[in-house]
């Protein structure tokens, strides 16, 4: 993983993302430009001991735009 313009990048995945959390929200950013695909989250949760929802909801559907088996979002 790579920092760039303070997006985080994946070697395996392609992605730059970022994600945040203040006063009772959290937000999850992520874009591919080689699956040409972009998905903002915005949450207004905060992040809790297992942290963000944002996050959570961010990976399910990734995985679901990926083909992959998506993580289930029940608790």
């Amino acid at each position: 993983m790579h920092i760039a313009l303070n997006w985080f990048y994946e070697d395996g995945t392609g992605n730059y993302w970022h994600n945040g959390a203040t006063g009772g929200y959290s937000s999850y950013a992520m874009f591919n430009p080689k699956k040409d695909f972009a998905l903002i989250v915005l949450s207004n949760t905060s992040p809790g001991a297992k942290g963000s929802f944002a996050d959570e909801l961010e990976m399910h559907i990734f995985e679901r735009l990926m083909g992959w088996q998506a993580r289930s979002l029940t608790p």
